[in-house]
Formats: C-alpha cells, structure tokens, sequence
C-alpha cells in the first residue's frame, strides 16, 4: 500500500492541471490514467481549438503536442497504464489494477464516453465516436448516412456532412428536435436530409446476413399478414428536414416495409417508427450515433451523481463524499463541455485541499 496526499484519476486537461496545481502548492500528488498516453480526450478533437488562450490549435493532436512539452510535466509522478478499480469512501483505500493507495485526497478526473448504441455492436459500417464531420465529412462523399440522435451533435453532423453525403436521415427518438434554435434553421436550408421521428434503430444487416435475416422477416412477416403494409401509393414525397415521422411515411426517403433483397448488395438498419406494425428497412452505407456521452463514473456509485453517471459537485469541486473531489467534464456533463472550464476547476478544487489540509 502506497500513501499519498493527492490522488488523480485520469491524464486529460483537467487531471494534468489539477497535479501542476499540486506542485505549485507544494502537495504530493500521483497522476493515473489507464491510457498509456496523456492528453484524455485531446487526440479526438479534430476542429480548430480557440477558444484556449492564448494560442489558436488546429486540432487536439497540436494541443496535446504543446503539452508535452510543458516543462513542469516531467516533474510530475504520472503513472500511464494505470486502471482505477475501486473506491473506498470509509478508509479511503483506491484500489487500481497495479497498487492500493491510500489517499488523503481523491481528484477525479476520469472524463467522458460516448453513447453507444447496443444494437449495432459488431456493425462494420458504424463511424467511431471520435469521427469528425469537419474534418472527415469528405470520406462520406457519394454514402448514404443515418445520423442517430436529436440534439446538437446529431444535428450539427448531419449538417456538416450535408455538401458530402448522397442522402443522410436523422433518426429521432422523440417528436422533436432537441438542438439549438440555430442549428435546427441550419438544417432547414439542407435538401438531402430527412429526419425520421419518433424513431429507433432495432438491428442492422450486412451483406453476408442478408439470407438469414430475410427467412426470419418473411416469418415475421406472415405473422401480420392482416397488417397495413407501407406502400409506394402511401408514400409522401417530400425533401425538408421534417419529412419523415410517425404520421408520414415516405418511400422517396429511402425507407420501405419491403424486406431486404438477398439478392443485392444491401447494407442497412432496421427502424421501429412509432405507428407502424413492422420494422422498416433502410439501406445505408455509413451510420452515425450522436445519441450523447456519460460520465465515467463506473466505480463511483457511492457518490451523488446526475444525468448519465456525471457527478455532482459543490462550488470547490467536493463530491458527497468530503474527499473526493470531481473535476472536468465528468462533473460538467455535455452542456459546459470546455478545456477552460476544466483547467479553471482543477486548480479550484487543488487550492481548497491545500487549505483543508493546512487547517
């Protein structure tokens, strides 16, 4: 067991200001992260950084390159390849995959991750969560896409890939867009996209899968023999951002109640969409989840938490529980979001363990 004043959890922005902090204050402080590299998130970041004073970064790679270079950064106890296990909020034992310590203090700088969605696991066909639409959007060029999700994300990807991709759908799971007023009239200008409301991705097929699938919706199919079928008489053409919901079915989108042919080259997802008795089938070449992130908080259920496992914090970063403290966007969730934020609560919760243990 190794003893330590201040223990980090977690190499990005905030976790690598939170232990320069720790130096400046003269506490001993241990860096973890279970990457075996620092920067977190940075290497995702794609799109210009500028809002970082008082340098303008390409991308996240620039940042993090900077980084490196930091001169007090060599000073620091930085363990890489270090996972966080368990926390014990009564002894204030933190067991990791390599050492159990205890700490005075525990930061916890451990970031987010991506939603994903489980009905796609395995998919060849599903872009990383770190795929970037300004950066990347020209390897969607000529590809029909389906972006997951309803807020800003979503509908900033959808609009970003626009000049790109053949077609693209949204495929919404409530009534209504989420996003920003601004991004919502952004895509009202967009020809070639569709949104689909009230909708939800119920599984997928690939080439190879094709026959398979086919012989279970055909059984599938004879079961609701009685049902309405969408047709192309039924169809609602149309070509704004709204076309496609519960109540309005259209096949010029793309979208058919006809199975897959198994004859054809057919990559696509099948679409529950509210009012209709079988899974829709749509063709496509790429998809895009942009359902939101959560906290990595997986071994902190002790701890107060809201949303999807972000942790709450007080006004000096403290959790529930009076040792821990939370930093970054594992405390921020996705709204405040920011590399400034971060760095500016690293040395805020820093500075009042530096107080707490000079009482």
């Amino acid at each position: 067991m190794e003893h330590v004043q201040v223990l980090i959890a977690g190499a990005g922005i905030a976790g690598i200001s939170a232990a320069i902090w720790c130096r400046r204050l003269g506490l001993q402080a241990i860096l973890i992260e279970q990457e075996p590299h620092i920067g977190g998130q940075l290497k995702t970041i794609k799109n210009t950084i500028w809002d970082f004073p008082p340098h303008l970064y390409a991308n996240g790679l620039e940042l993090l390159d900077e980084l490196n270079q930091h001169q007090v950064l060599g000073e620091l106890d930085i363990r890489l390849s270090e996972r966080l296990i368990s926390i014990d909020p009564v002894s204030h034992l933190v067991q990791t995959d390599k050492t159990l310590y205890q700490a005075d203090y525990l930061i916890a700088a451990t970031g987010v991750r991506a939603n994903t969605l489980t009905v796609l696991e395995g998919a060849s066909f599903v872009l990383a969560p770190w795929f970037s639409t300004t950066s990347q959007g020209e390897l969607l060029a000529g590809r029909r896409v389906l972006v997951v999700g309803g807020g800003d994300r979503a509908v900033e990807s959808a609009y970003n890939i626009s000049p790109y991709a053949e077609h693209i759908w949204l495929a919404v799971r409530g009534d209504k867009l989420r996003a920003r007023p601004e991004w919502v009239e952004r895509l009202d200008t967009v020809p070639n996209v569709t949104v689909l409301y009230e909708t939800e991705v119920t599984g997928y097929i690939e080439e190879d899968q094709l026959r398979t699938a086919v012989q279970l919706l055909e059984s599938a199919s004879e079961q609701c023999a009685g049902e309405t079928a969408l047709s192309d008489d039924q169809a609602a053409p149309s070509n704004d951002h709204a076309a496609l919901s519960a109540n309005a079915p259209s096949s010029h989108s793309g979208v058919s109640s006809l199975l897959p042919d198994p004859q054809a080259t057919q990559t696509g997802v099948f679409l529950e969409i509210k009012g209709q008795q079988m899974p829709l089938f749509l063709p496509v070449d790429r998809v895009m989840p942009r359902i939101g992130i959560r906290g990595n908080s997986d071994v902190m259920e002790q701890l107060k938490q809201y949303g999807e496992g972000f942790i709450q914090s007080d006004e000096y970063q403290a959790t529930s529980c009076g040792w821990i403290y939370a930093i970054g966007d594992l405390t921020n969730g996705s709204v405040y979001a920011s590399l400034s934020l971060a760095s500016g609560q690293a040395m805020k919760a820093v500075k009042h363990i530096s107080l707490q243990l000079n009482k």
